[in-house]
């Protein structure tokens, strides 16, 4: 209901006079005004079912018995809602419904005294009663006894003995205990838009399930856990957190994992994390998270391998040390590698604070701007384009997506990188909005489109050179000569033959974007790291620079993991300073030098590739790693290597100390998320053990080396930052908007690596570290390690799959898992990384690009 709604008239419930607004429903207007109606099935933000018959009223003048949750408010009405008639008629519903659920302990007069004397274990396999139950304390049922005052049930037990299902990764399944209220069906299906979960079988053989009888996986299940969250019984329960009681604290913050940045709840008992959710005694609010933001975290922050305690490297061992003693060590050496052989690797999944204070310590400690992101761009000034774009044209918000009357979706599978975007997709497919989707093979995204094109493989730029001309053509007037020149027939045509468009498809799609009003660009991330990063992004700009012209037009750049975006924002890039200030300008140069009371260095730095292929004598001698990367060969020539991080990995055996830091659940900060909103990250809980901040780390570093100007409160960084830089959107003043150059160039063609392998990115990392590693279970539900075969190629290798296969490329090799993918073009492929392949297949820790040449044999 919005504020600006006419109010009608007036109504009474329970003799309270309450206001009637268009499309209230009777529950709605209730519970606006504290007055209490049970219900079971209903869930806010969908729409009324009105299945569990709990909610009944009566209303004057109508007859029998309407259900609150579906019968509109209208002026005048008289609701009753508590009358002994209604109330012996829920305890009736009731009962019925807890005839088919283990109820004994429900009604038991002794129920509140049993918990004070049972003493013995909970932990059961098959629950049977309360006191064996994960939701005791938190089940809706309970709630529903004591107000109804239910005290005994007339019907026989019925109990189904269905073998609880625990070989979910995330979360167990008791049928035994679920009611049938179809709220995780509804969830599923209406919010999620995924149509996983149905109503199989009949009668009191009904249960909740899959159709055919398929795996929650092979049935399309994102594993986002919103049924978990929407569950009023036991029925569905988490694997983590499940038995540490009802939560005693909520705390609501940001998850840093994507840059969606969505709000989350961290509902904790005794200093544990309970689970990630909605807060007690809610369902929905805030709304449902997605894999990586629901159950990873708690999975990471009380991992029984996570390190709390400072480690050194002793005659090849791990020795425990105490941070004095860690601090001095680390700050001794790094005394020694002062300069341009010193280089900071950081994580787009810190905060702002926390990336600002690294980029701070490598140039006023260290004297070098060797200072990157783990998943920074090959291109290395892409993001200070996006920056200048944003600052004229700001992104649009989540609420735009659905507000757009089309949305061009191109080079993005949102169901995998950004799953909460890809729900705003879906809600705008489902609410009639015309969805184009264009990319080299279809996705779950391209599922929930209008039209769908496919190109080439690489041939990104040709494919937007194409629409660009149909545009210029639509909107030339004004547009001056030389620009519009470019589109020529012959051009054009040539365009149309790289990329490979189907005709009939493409038509379709350009006449969509011509005749649309609101257009909506996202551009997948997988664009920005093509080999011509600036032609596709100068493509994407032109698009807006024409469309804008005469309606309408928003791009948002979703980007990889984390705040990659404000990552550089707060400095951390080789090239720019804190707002993307250039370190090759002396006037930056020297208002910084004032800032931090300091003299930089103008050496211009090297990217985290640059940083490991050159290291050696006369380049990079020692590193500092937030997090983790893939073990390099290289790095065993180090001098010295610091490792922040909450776990031992492969890089470690590469480190000579191990400093363990807090996750983004201890910390404090801000991200920025994709469509430029600042979030506040807030601490949920304290740090593990010993483990502490990164600002905390690195003050006290900086202490030890005689360096002032830094504070280990968030709250101070930030001001810090504030009063140097604007937060979203700075330096961006003077920028001109205008139509950018674009070179049409078709894909190189290597004979000896004539495959092109689409590289899919891996998003279960958590500050660089493989949550397949971490989180039993996730392997079964990821693709890593596995390489997609067209049909074609699938022939030609002799190969089915499960085979093993190998790529080659010009700087190595490395073996895959093979499996067929229809729907990709002849003669392609598509690795799903496992994170370490980059090495070999690219030469780097992280691949520069989207799309490689590769040669495959079978193993």
């Amino acid at each position: 209901m919005t504020g600006n709604q006419k109010i009608n008239n007036t109504a009474t419930i329970d003799g309270q006079t309450v206001k009637v607004r268009e499309g209230i429903t009777i529950l709605e207007a209730a519970r606006k005004a504290d007055i209490y109606i049970p219900t079971l099935c209903h869930l806010e933000n969908l729409d009324s079912y009105g299945g569990c018959r709990l909610c009944v009223v009566t209303v004057k003048h109508m007859k029998g018995f309407p259900t609150a949750c579906t019968t509109p408010l209208e002026p005048g009405m008289e609701v009753m809602t508590r009358t002994p008639e209604l109330q012996k008629l829920r305890k009736e519903i009731l009962e019925f419904t807890l005839s088919e659920h283990p109820f004994t302990c429900l009604v038991c007069k002794d129920k509140m005294e049993c918990a004070d004397f049972m003493h013995s274990t909970r932990k059961v396999s098959t629950i049977t009663g309360c006191n064996f139950c994960t939701s005791n304390g938190d089940c809706e049922l309970q709630d529903l006894v004591e107000t109804l005052e239910l005290t005994d049930i007339k019907f026989p037990i019925s109990y189904r003995g269905i073998p609880p299902v625990k070989d979910n990764p995330f979360y167990d399944l008791d049928y035994n205990l679920c009611i049938l209220c179809g709220r995780c069906v509804r969830i599923c299906s209406e919010e999620r838009n995924s149509h996983v979960l149905a109503f199989v079988e009949r009668g009191n053989t009904t249960i909740v399930g899959t159709a055919f009888n398929e795996s929650q996986k092979d049935a399309g299940c994102e594993f986002c856990g919103a049924c978990v969250d929407v569950c009023p019984t036991g029925s569905i329960s988490e694997k983590m957190g499940k038995w540490r009681g009802i939560p005693d604290r909520s705390v609501e913050t940001s998850c840093v994992i994507c840059p969606v940045a969505c709000k989350m709840n961290i509902n904790t008992s005794g200093g544990k994390i309970v689970n990630v959710g909605p807060a007690p005694g809610k369902r929905t609010n805030p709304p449902q998270l997605c894999l990586r933001g629901k159950f990873l975290p708690v999975e990471l922050n009380h991992h029984p391998s996570r390190i709390t305690t400072p480690l050194i490297k002793r005659d090849n061992k791990w020795v425990e040390i105490s941070w004095k003693e860690a601090i001095a060590y680390t700050a001794g050496n790094l005394e020694k590698y002062r300069g341009t052989q010193f280089g900071i690797i950081a994580s787009a999944q810190d905060t702002i604070e926390d990336n600002y204070t690294l980029q701070k310590f490598a140039r006023k400690v260290m004297r070098s701007n060797n200072v990157d992101l783990h998943s920074s761009y090959a291109h290395k000034e892409l993001l200070k384009h996006i920056h200048q774009f944003y600052s004229l044209h700001p992104p649009a918000g989540f609420l735009e997506i659905e507000k757009a009357d089309t949305l061009l979706i191109i080079g993005s599978d949102a169901s995998t990188s950004h799953p909460l975007l890809e729900n705003r997709i879906r809600k705008a497919y489902n609410g009639g909005r015309r969805v184009i989707y264009a990319g080299a093979f279809p996705t779950r995204t391209s599922t929930f489109t209008t039209n769908r094109v496919l190109y080439t493989p690489g041939e990104e730029t040709s494919f937007l050179f194409v629409l660009l001309s149909a545009l210029v053509k639509k909107y030339g007037s004004g547009i001056p000569g030389t620009v519009s020149s470019q589109f020529k027939k012959p051009a054009l045509q040539k365009a149309q033959e790289f990329a490979g468009i189907s005709g009939s498809e493409l038509e379709k799609a350009l006449s969509i974007l011509v005749k649309s009003r609101n257009l909506m660009i996202i551009a997948g991330d997988d664009l920005l790291r093509h080999s011509s990063p600036l032609d596709i992004f100068h493509c994407l700009v032109n698009i807006h620079f024409v469309k804008s012209r005469n309606h309408s037009c928003n791009i948002l750049f979703p980007g990889y993991e984390g705040s990659l975006y404000g990552g550089v924002l707060s400095g951390v890039h080789p090239d720019y300073l804190p707002g993307f200030y250039s370190i090759t300008d002396d006037r930056n140069i020297r208002k910084w030098n004032k800032n931090w009371q300091t003299r930089l260095s103008t050496t211009r730095g090297l990217s985290c590739n640059e940083m490991v292929n050159q290291i050696q004598e006369d380049g990079i001698t020692s590193l500092l790693v937030m997090g983790d990367i893939p073990p390099h060969p290289d790095l065993a020539n180090l001098k010295f290597l610091v490792q922040c991080n909450m776990f031992r990995t492969d890089l470690s055996e590469f480190a000579d100390i191990l400093l363990p830091v807090t996750d983004f659940l201890e910390n404090e900060g801000h991200v920025l998320s994709l469509d430029g909103k600042l979030k506040k990250v807030n601490r949920a809980i304290s740090g593990q053990g010993k483990s502490k901040s990164i600002p905390r780390v690195i003050t006290s570093l900086a202490a030890v080396m005689q360096e002032s100007g830094f504070s280990s409160k968030p709250a101070d960084i930030f001001r810090e930052i504030r009063s140097f830089i604007e937060i979203p959107y700075s330096n961006g003043k003077n920028v001109k908007s205008g139509f950018q150059p674009i070179r049409l160039k078709p894909q190189k063609k290597n004979a000896a690596y004539p495959i092109q392998v689409m590289l899919r990115h891996n998003h279960f990392k958590y500050r660089g570290n493989r949550l397949t590693d971490l989180v039993p279970g996730l392997h079964s539900i990821t693709d890593e390690g596995v390489i997609g075969l067209s049909p074609s190629l699938m022939r030609q290798l002799k190969v089915k799959e499960g085979d093993q296969v190998r790529i080659c490329t010009e700087t190595g090799e490395s073996l895959s898992i093979s499996r067929p993918m229809p729907e990709l073009a002849d003669h392609s492929a598509c690795l799903f990384s496992n994170g370490t392949d980059s090495i070999k297949l690219c030469g780097g820790i992280f691949p520069g690009t989207s799309m490689i040449s590769a040669r495959i044999e079978k193993a």
